[in-house]
């Protein structure tokens, strides 16, 4: 009988998104086909009709199922200059070498598009080939044979918020595989890429989810929320496909990094040893999860907050999994030889990891429970106590390898890894050179470069392995 009931709104779904595809062609002499103004008279006009299809149905379809992936991973950290954008691009490349019969996903959710330049690089004639993806330029979609949607973020998130995707708009299409772009880099890495005026979108979406009445879904909050999350699974549950998605998100906590959070099941943050002060972790939790409010405002406007929100509309928020701290990229001394007190003391650090542990304790549903698989060899060995059974029903069917971190110390060492500067220092020059990291052909200093890149490159394997 359910499986009954769901084929028929399911049927009912394609019906009105039929109807929609039957209203934008008819629409014809409002919709420009040039590159100019397209995508802005498109998103004007659609903004202005009302529809009231049962499309959130399809996304609660989605949403009830297993998420069809070997993992999905959002960098996130709410400061800027915490090493996001490097990680993200790091990670996944050495991800699809250490799995090349596996599917890479990148989804660039940061407005400057950083890491999408550094997949794509420039055009043949010395232009950035992000700007002119964004622009239309080159490589525009065509819907419908004169509708023009940038292959961007930004392109499928106003399609997919003002109409929904049409039945005949394969998802793929709005990918780039980023070894068309560059041939030192892995085939099975695909780019949903970047565009900067996803700042702009955002306000507009943002205007959507607080409506029901300009928008196709009966849940304007919770589908525009789940966006992304619904587009990874339309990739993911195409047959043969082994999905892992990894995203990068912006440091501003606004809707395109709600966005991208809710569209992963698992967070890692990276952090700088700089930032490494506990007020900085409890404005994290407090954003994301609502933890250690500061303030007494907190609690009176706690209704307009995120997590309260993704609370009422039943939104899943993804679960830390790994925290990442880079080393100070700050001399100890000054040129002036004045020590930089700038730094926190050593004492600091440590009370803010034991702030973290003690988030920890209070809050284990807000982090990925590690399995024996991957933890390290003297804690695989431990049992589940009887005392943590009340957690296992939170944590994606990890029932049977759980085990519970009982001290701050095996907190440490399951949690937090350590990157020291100098492997910072080689990730970025590698970003910018539009390279794998072993792959850097560095001219000055090339024998210490590869030295610490292959330091590095340890990290990254370890890093993997836990993944």
């Amino acid at each position: 009988m359910e499986t009954t009931n769901m084929n028929s709104r399911l049927s009912t779904v394609t019906l009105d998104l039929d109807r929609i595809n039957d209203f934008r062609k008819s629409q014809t002499s409002l919709l420009s086909a040039t590159s100019d103004d397209a995508s802005g008279q498109i998103h004007e006009r659609l903004l202005m009709r009302q529809n009231t299809c049962h499309v959130n149905d399809i996304n609660n379809y989605y949403y009830s199922k297993k998420m069809p992936l070997e993992g999905s991973y959002a960098i996130w950290n709410n400061r800027g200059g915490s090493g996001k954008t490097n990680l993200t691009y790091h990670l996944a490349i050495k991800y699809a070498y250490r799995h090349p019969d596996k599917t890479v996903l990148v989804v660039d959710m940061c407005p400057q598009a950083d890491l999408s330049h550094a997949f794509l690089g420039d055009d043949e004639e010395g232009h950035d080939y992000v700007s002119q993806i964004g622009s239309l330029k080159k490589n525009p979609m065509i819907l419908d044979g004169q509708q023009f949607i940038p292959r961007t973020i930004s392109g499928y998130l106003d399609l997919y918020t003002s109409v929904g995707l049409p039945n005949n708009v394969d998802p793929r299409t709005f990918l780039f595989n980023v070894s068309k772009f560059n041939n030192q880099l892995p085939r099975n890495v695909y780019l949903l890429c970047g565009d900067t005026s996803l700042e702009l979108l955002g306000k507009a979406m943002d205007l959507k989810r607080s409506s029901n009445t300009i928008t196709p879904y009966t849940n304007a909050w919770r589908t525009i929320t789940q966006s992304l999350r619904i587009f990874i699974h339309k990739i993911g549950e195409r047959r043969g496909i082994k999905l892992m998605t990894f995203i990068d998100t912006n440091s501003s906590f606004n809707i395109s990094t709600e966005i991208a959070l809710t569209a992963a099941d698992k967070i890692i943050l990276p952090v700088s040893e700089d930032h490494l002060h506990r007020n900085g972790f409890e404005y994290l939790f407090s954003l994301l999860y609502g933890f250690s409010q500061p303030s007494s405002i907190y609690s009176y406007y706690r209704h307009y907050s995120f997590y309260y929100r993704a609370d009422e509309n039943g939104v899943k928020l993804p679960k830390i999994h790994l925290i990442l701290c880079t080393a100070s990229s700050i001399n100890k001394e000054t040129k002036l030889g004045i020590s930089n007190n700038s730094l926190p003391k050593p004492e600091e650090i440590n009370n803010c990891w034991h702030f973290v542990y003690d988030i920890y304790t209070k809050h284990r549903d807000a982090f990925e429970i590690h399995s024996n698989q991957k933890l390290s060899p003297r804690l695989s060995s431990s049992s589940t106590s009887s005392n943590d059974q009340h957690f296992t029903s939170s944590f994606n069917n990890h029932t049977n390898n759980l085990i519970q971190i009982e001290t701050f110390e095996e907190f440490m060492s399951q949690y937090v890894m350590h990157i020291n500067n100098e492997s910072n220092i080689v990730s970025r020059i590698a970003v910018k050179s539009h390279s794998p990291l072993l792959a850097v052909k560095h001219p000055h200093h090339s024998h210490e470069y590869q030295s610490t890149a292959q330091t590095f490159d340890k990290t990254l394997n370890d890093i993997v392995e836990r993944i």
